[in-house]
């Protein structure tokens, strides 16, 4: 992938050169063994159009979701839902895992149950993304991705395949959900009262960024004072409370230019801007470039 690329789609992902070994079927991707090497895509953080469930079966691979390292070894797990900003940071020549990616689609057509959100809640941001599991708990769930893996690989072979495929899917959500309740910790577990603020400051930032661009509404959400907001964000990030704002509109506005069927006019009005120009000089001044420009760098 692209250095310059913000949006990683499933396509892209099953045709990159620096992965090899999944299989595919209308938005649901697996590998039993996925090798991915040394490229671009390792140099660059990206969202994505899919959930990544990724379990390492040898070698060693350092990976970031939303800015937090993990260094990953053998039966470790990390899930990575669309909006997370991933990044594969590094990885040994040895490291070969087993791989799912599974896109909204593809779990609208399955005719989820009523409380389907109990299967994929540990992908929520207030969780961990990282699972260090057990020998047996790995093997156990090495099984129901190997299951996975060949009825995705044969389901135009079996006049059932489609609801083998769906039914197995299942299963390994349940299974999934199980280990969950063991594995799944609270990302503030160890957190002191300013970390605390500072993550649910972030964590409203993601969902009102899109509206909201002042550190006043901020600090109006959490009931503090905005000075009391930016000094305590500049303490424990090092960053200020307006950096970060404006930090994920950013991120946000180089994933919208990346969609070239929108005007820069609807990037801006999207991203609630007054008007084209002066999201052209905000994102200049933060990009170094203007949104045009931006657009002809290599994808």
């Amino acid at each position: 992938m692209s250095k310059k690329k913000e949006l990683l789609t499933q396509a892209e992902l099953l045709v990159d050169r620096t992965v090899k070994g999944m299989v595919e079927f209308k938005g649901l991707s697996v590998a039993d063994t996925i090798h991915v090497f040394e490229g671009d895509m390792s140099r660059s953080p990206f969202r994505s159009d899919f959930f990544v469930i990724f379990l390492v079966k040898t070698g060693q691979a350092e990976v970031r979701i939303n800015n937090v390292s993990y260094t990953l070894v053998v039966n470790d797990v990390i899930l990575g839902p669309p909006n997370a900003i991933k990044q594969l940071v590094s990885i040994s020549k040895d490291c070969t895992g087993y791989c799912i990616t599974f896109k909204v689609d593809f779990l609208n057509q399955l005719g989820l149950p009523r409380h389907y959100p109990e299967l994929i809640n540990y992908f929520a941001s207030k969780n961990k993304p990282y699972w260090k599991l057990s020998g047996p708990d790995a093997a156990n769930l090495i099984t129901f991705i190997s299951d996975l893996f060949f009825r995705c690989k044969e389901v135009k072979n079996h006049p059932y395949g489609k609801e083998m495929l769906n039914h197995t899917f299942f299963r390994l959500m349940y299974e999934l959900a199980a280990l969950a309740t063991r594995y799944s910790q609270p990302m503030n577990e160890h957190l002191s009262r300013k970390e605390h603020l500072v993550m649910q400051f972030a964590t409203l930032v993601n969902s009102h960024f899109r509206e909201q661009r002042s550190v006043q509404f901020y600090a109006g959400k959490l009931h503090i004072t905005p000075k009391y907001l930016t000094e305590t964000v500049k303490e424990v990030s090092g960053k200020n409370a307006r950096d970060i704002i404006d930090d994920f509109v950013v991120l946000e506005a180089k994933l919208l230019l990346d969609m070239l069927s929108l005007s820069v006019g609807q990037v801006a009005e999207k991203l609630n801007f007054s008007d084209q120009s002066f999201f052209g000089k905000f994102f200049k001044r933060k990009a170094g470039i203007s949104p045009k420009e931006y657009r002809t760098l290599p994808k």
